[in-house]
């Protein structure tokens, strides 16, 4: 079997098409979900591209160091599975040094300082290591991409248009019905006074009628004149973010959507190197990430605090099979990073080791053999002297505080599941039974995995 791996780092699963989004145009990876499964509820165990990397090679849930005798790398290496990581990532985003240490091949191809676009020295040297492959009967192509990571390289064209999409809809929806029931207003000497939406369409047609008095020359001036070209956010800085700001808000989102179109129209061109090479046919596709990027959601941009918000521990996954069998099939149970593993070893037809991972191989999920798996997905996250965990059910999602940076105050949260989305309404003080309930399953889940005492207790 080939099996080809996409690793979008600190792509969130509400940024795509597949995820419900509808404003971040995506047709590239929307064919992918078309043709393949989509996970719907693949949560992050730990948002953190190391402990992700753990537990993809070791199917581990925040596993101690990576064991080379029982990791993926290693039983593939003795099944006769070529292993090769393409870095298409940039040096400072690198993960650990033992990530690097057990695959067959290391392919160079990271971006220049000469490219335009993030993965222009990935589709220029992709052929000729396609083109290697094509006599390899197994192997394991992993392709490790930063593109979503700031600072971005944030195509001109495609942030100017979603600026003017943007500003071309309406803040409020027009209704007809309005306006045939607008109703002349008298004066107080019974004279017909015009209303306030009469007196702008005056304005506008005088303005239009002065300016086309205007010279010709003289009116493209003075547009030209008052108008700047709108400038990407390129560079968010990581730290607190003040939502309320709605310029700087729109500012960001605008921005990343213009980065997501354009990574999706260069996927677009290595999706169709593989395809012409038949690799559509012959092999499994897999994408997925390692973390979600906060963007102002819920006060922060990047991975400031702990906070195991949705934004940034849903993840996408999607798995498209050869000849895409299983098209168009979604899968709602719950998945993490840890069955990775045990996926991609069913995929080459190995058998698992018993009693080395805690992951579960998703290809019986993926052909609808298996009805019922997690009933939960637990998450934990630290960051400096701050840690949080989070537990996510069917019909909850629960946020508990572990640590917490000197002078600074949080309390549990819990969120109603699937309605509440973005984790907006925090419900706790109104259902105080079912809070404790899953505080309780939380804590003994950290005090059975992490053996140490949770503050606030």
């Amino acid at each position: 079997m080939k099996a080809i791996v996409f690793s979008l780092r600190g792509c969130s699963a509400g940024w795509l098409g597949a995820y419900g989004n509808e404003w971040i145009a995506t047709p590239n990876l929307d064919r992918l979900a078309a043709e393949g499964v989509v996970f719907d509820r693949h949560i992050s165990d730990c948002p953190d591209h190391a402990a992700a990397c753990r537990a993809w090679l070791q199917g581990q849930a925040n596993p101690g160091p990576i064991s080379g005798e029982v990791g993926l790398l290693a039983t593939l290496r003795a099944a006769r599975v070529l292993t090769v990581l393409v870095r298409a990532n940039h040096p400072d985003t690198d993960a650990p040094d033992w990530f690097y240490a057990d695959w067959v091949e290391l392919f160079d191809a990271r971006p220049q300082e000469e490219d335009r676009f993030s993965l222009d020295s990935l589709i220029r040297s992709l052929p000729s290591l396609l083109d290697r492959l094509a006599s390899i009967p197994n192997f394991l192509l992993w392709l490790d991409l930063d593109s979503l990571l700031p600072p971005w390289i944030v195509r001109q064209d495609v942030f100017e248009a979603y600026v003017e999409d943007a500003e071309e809809e309406p803040d409020y929806p027009v209704s007809s019905e309005i306006e045939e029931d607008e109703e002349e207003v008298e004066g107080e000497n019974g004279e017909v006074m015009q209303d306030a939406s009469d007196e702008d369409e005056m304005k506008e047609v005088e303005e239009v009628e002065e300016k086309e008095a205007l010279d010709p020359d003289e009116a493209e001036h003075i547009e030209a004149s008052t108008l700047e070209p709108a400038t990407p956010w390129a560079d968010p800085p990581t730290g607190p973010f003040d939502g309320t700001d709605a310029d700087a808000r729109e500012w960001l989102q605008w921005s990343l959507a213009a980065v997501i179109t354009g990574l999706d129209a260069e996927l677009g061109v290595v999706f169709e190197q593989l395809r012409s090479r038949g690799l559509d046919r012959t092999a499994a596709w897999l994408l997925m990430s390692d973390f979600g990027y906060p963007l102002g959601e819920h006060g922060q941009i990047g991975r400031y605090r702990p906070w195991l918000y949705e934004e940034l521990v849903h993840l996408p996954l999607i798995l498209r099979l050869p000849n895409a069998e299983e098209a168009c099939r979604r899968v709602s149970l719950f998945t993490q990073p840890q069955d990775i593993a045990p996926t991609l070893l069913d995929l080459c037809g190995i058998a698992q080791h018993a009693g080395t991972t805690v992951g579960t191989s998703l290809l019986p999920i993926t052909h609808g053999e298996v009805a019922s798996g997690r009933t939960c997905a637990i998450s934990k996250l630290e960051i400096g002297s701050a840690m949080e965990f989070a537990i996510r059910t069917e019909e909850w999602a629960y946020l508990l505080p572990t640590k917490l940076p000197p002078g600074e105050t949080r309390e549990p949260q819990l969120f109603g599941k699937p309605h509440d989305r973005w984790e907006v309404d925090d419900l706790r003080a109104r259902n105080i039974e079912q809070s404790d309930e899953l505080d309780e399953q939380l804590r003994k889940f950290i005090a059975q995995n992490d053996g140490a005492s949770v503050e606030g207790e």
